[in-house]
């Protein structure tokens, strides 16, 4: 009797990941994703910041066999380079002999793990966009290419992260306890590139912090010698004018 598939909504990187560990373990899993094939696309839907990739992070990837592929894609940071106000720069290594944690493009590490999935079988359905889950009888209410369909599930698995179907279909369950909260600051990336001669602006062998309070501003080096940044501010700051002022803020070591 053929095994009945396992759905997933989510094509993101848990979604495509257990998708390969359960492809691994004899079973049929499907994705169903609401975004097209940012792949074939040319543009990256989703969050662009940098992941820093660690040991935990290793061995889920690992446990699928796919530790190496992923380490291919990525630069290894053994500590962090942490810029004081007076331009002095201290690094603090994250563990000995070593190790170190690893800068991963977010959409890299996707769709490494998008194209490692198809190779071994499993189906992502893209631009299939999950509008209900009917719990009592076992279906999932989608709807693809402007056209719905329902279909049955056995398993069905959410790894369709904030403002997830599945999670919304629960919160209308009885006796179903729910909260969410947001933090107080929000981010803008930003972009350093590589010098004119094409090599690294700043020391690659680290992530790079500047701490300055209300803001902070992280630094990841990529495989082409750039540099992936984020700026954190506070959400009540002005958005053009908070990123003003957290870049002065951070350029006052030079002063």
């Amino acid at each position: 009797m053929p095994m009945s598939p396992i759905h997933l909504l989510g094509a993101g990187p848990v979604g495509c990941l257990a998708a390969i560990l359960l492809k691994q373990r004899g079973f049929e899993p499907i994705i169903h994703e609401r975004r097209a094939d940012s792949r074939r696309e040319g543009a990256y839907g989703g969050r662009s910041i940098n992941l820093a990739l660690s040991n935990r992070g290793f061995l889920a990837l690992a446990a699928a066999g796919l530790e190496a592929e992923i380490q291919s894609v990525g630069l290894p940071m053994p500590g962090r380079l942490v810029h004081d106000r007076q331009g002095q720069v201290q690094f603090q290594a994250y563990g000995q002999n070593g190790q170190a944690i690893y800068s991963v493009s977010r959409a890299g590490l996707n769709y490494k793990l998008m194209d490692l999935a198809e190779s071994q079988g499993v189906q992502i359905h893209f631009e299939s966009r999950c509008t209900d889950v009917l719990l009592a009888s076992q279906h999932l209410q989608l709807e693809q290419y402007g056209k719905a369909r329902r279909e049955a599930y056995h398993v069905l698995l959410g790894t369709d992260g904030a403002y997830s179907a599945l999670r919304y279909a629960l919160q209308k369950t009885d006796r179903f306890d729910y909260s969410q909260s947001y933090l107080p600051h929000g981010y803008k990336e930003l972009h350093i590139p590589p010098t004119p001669a094409g090599e690294f602006a700043m020391d690659p062998d680290g992530l790079h912090i500047w701490p300055r309070g209300q803001y902070m501003m992280i630094a990841l080096p990529n495989p082409d010698r750039s540099f992936t940044c984020t700026l954190f501010q506070p959400y009540e700051a002005d958005p053009e004018r908070g990123v003003h002022e957290g870049l002065q803020d951070l350029r006052s070591d030079q002063e």
